[in-house]
């Protein structure tokens, strides 16, 4: 029998204070130079998983552990995680947990260092990490100055600069742009194909995943409930869906059409439909996502004046980086605008300035056709309201309800209807069986959604959601999006969001602005944007893999698997009825 370099039997763990089970007699055997990535919807127990094979559970995370844990020949929980750390590399889904340098440049050395190594193959690890994480450039800089896709890439490169024997990466590009998001996977794969690295990821990325490991788990309350090659569990779109795991477009879009095989690639799902390899049976495909309905209200006329503009806008933070230069945008009443661009590229300094977080070193904000630039911060917070990326930093009252009453009694709403309003909200967000919890008792979705919460309740005309999407399931990310939706249909709000997530620009964005080097380079509809390919090298952005395929198939870009199956039922239609005649 082939030796395993990480072997879990019947492993049980609960948290300190906690009943609840995170794990529940997990079994894993993982094969040295595997790459196996692990699915599941928050709180499934994957972090709690990694945490085991590295030895911080229990050691640091206190709790009770059952069952047999080896990874390397060692017992993590015996040995110690210093003993560890040369044996098991972990990259934390939360950068901030994990940077603690001066300077980039010293934080990606500090594991090298504490391993011992000469001076000279010191800088080489940190000469390639930095290259290959893109981050020249960056090297003196300190990390809490970065944005948090450079964040979560410094963190990246100091364990990978490590080079251990087993990587452990738990969500490593979920603050990442999709070109950072591709060099990742990419790097994974050679550290796994081409240098034998054992890797154990946990990722949200699925379409990625198809291609990189050799083997996928899906978790669901603290258990495994699906396991195999990736074809094997991919192929099981029910249970994807029941688990809450997104199912890849194109697995997706072989489903729609009744594929005779399951295609894992655009060249696969080409291949099947021109050799014709399908049966579309359903006269009607449903469609997909709010952004497939008619839209009346994203037609604007050129005379409406722009609920937010910024003109010329140029800012340096105080180091000297200049984050902006220059940029222009106009944003009108009821849009729903997604912002996007490559880390960065001044997407959350540019709308920071529209409710006076920031202050421009040049140019002009304006807010219903007048210059914000000297009205107070506190008074335009009523009037914009902004979420951050990371909810933890604007969550600090002891109850779920205190946090929702902070705002709008700080913006002298009245008494009645404020109280009012905070009953609605915490029932249409979901929350409202937690209004007297301490909110870091939330998990990181709840969080999240009690910090849009706590914004909606000020209720400001203009939304700002900071990467919405960030460390959240499928299920979750659609819960926070298709609330922002309704507060703009029902409420007539305009939304302005920034991601990275390509999928959620195709089901929700009206129009997209892209950002490259603090300018706007770009702007329209998701079909506008992801039809120019110069535009999406431009800003290191990559469009859905349907996308792809129905530009291969058609000349023409298809937003969603149902739009390219409702395409390919009429074409197919069209097909018989000349064939007919």
């Amino acid at each position: 029998m082939e030796p395993m370099i990480v072997s879990l039997k019947d492993v049980t763990f609960s948290y300190k204070g906690s009943k609840r089970q995170a794990l529940k007699g997990v079994s894993l055997d993982v094969k040295e130079g595997e790459c196996v990535a692990i699915l599941g919807p928050t709180g499934a127990g994957k972090s709690t998983l990694a945490c085991v094979i590295n030895g911080t559970v229990p050691r640091f995370i206190e709790g009770k552990l059952t069952g047999d844990v080896v990874v390397d020949g060692q017992v993590p929980n015996q040995v110690g995680t210093a003993q560890m750390a040369s044996r098991v590399g972990l990259v934390f889904g939360d950068p901030d947990t994990q940077l603690f340098g001066m300077t980039v440049e010293e934080d990606v050395a500090f594991g090298p260092a504490n391993l011992g190594f000469d001076y000279e193959i010191i800088m080489q690890r940190i000469k390639r990490a930095i290259e290959d994480m893109r981050l020249q450039g960056l090297e003196q800089r300190a990390p809490h100055r970065l944005s948090g896709g450079q964040k979560q890439a410094t963190a990246i490169a100091g364990v990978y600069a490590m080079l251990p024997k087993i990587m452990v990466l738990d969500e490593p590009t979920s603050m990442l742009d999709p070109e950072g998001k591709a060099r990742v996977f990419s790097i994974i794969r050679d550290l796994n194909k081409s240098f034998g690295m054992t890797v154990i990821l946990i990722e949200q990325e699925v379409d990625d995943i198809l291609e990189l490991a050799d083997r996928v788990f899906v978790m669901k309350s603290g258990e495994f409930v699906l396991g195999g090659t990736p074809k094997e569990v991919f192929a099981d779109v029910d249970e994807l869906r029941e688990v809450g795991i997104r199912v890849p477009g194109i697995v997706e879009f072989g489903n729609l059409i009744g594929a005779d095989r399951t295609p894992f690639s655009v060249e696969e799902a080409v291949s099947i439909v021109k050799s014709g390899a399908f049966d579309v049976l359903s006269d009607t495909l449903a469609s997909s996502g709010p952004n497939r309905e008619v839209d009346a209200s994203n037609e604007r006329a050129q005379d409406i004046t722009p609920i937010v503009e910024a003109v010329d806008l140029e800012f340096r933070y105080p180091m000297g980086v200049k984050a902006l230069d220059g940029a222009n945008l106009k944003i009108y009443p009821g849009e729903f605008v997604a912002i996007v661009g490559q880390n960065g590229a001044g997407k959350t300094t540019l709308t920071r300035h529209f409710n006076g977080l920031l202050r421009p070193s040049a140019g002009d904000v304006r807010l219903f056709g007048k210059s914000a630039l000297n009205e107070p911060t506190w008074k335009l917070c009523s009037k914009v309201g902004y979420v951050f990326q990371n909810p933890d930093e604007q969550l600090f009252c002891d109850t779920v309800e205190e946090e929702l009453r902070f705002g709008p009694m700080n913006t002298g709403m009245d008494k009645d209807k404020m109280e009012e309003a905070i009953r609605d909200i915490l029932l249409d967000i979901g929350l409202d069986k937690y209004r007297q919890v301490w909110p870091r008792y939330l998990t990181k979705g709840e969080r999240q959604r009690l910090a849009l919460a706590s914004v909606v309740a000020m209720e400001p005309e203009i939304l700002i959601v900071d990467e919405p999407t960030t460390g959240l399931d499928w299920l979750e990310s659609l819960q926070i999006l298709d609330y922002l939706e309704r507060l703009r249909r029902e409420k007539g709000k305009t939304i302005l969001i920034i991601t990275h997530d390509m999928n959620i620009v195709s089901l929700y964005a009206k129009r997209v602005v892209v950002m490259a080097n603090g300018r706007v380079i770009g702007e329209g509809t998701p079909r506008e944007v992801f039809s120019q390919p110069e535009l999406m090298e431009h800003a290191y952005l990559r469009r859905p893999q349907i996308a792809d395929v129905s530009d291969i198939l058609w000349g023409e870009v298809l937003l969603t698997p149902h739009e390219a199956a409702d395409r390919l039922k009429r074409s197919s239609r069209m097909n018989r009825e000349v064939a007919g005649k």
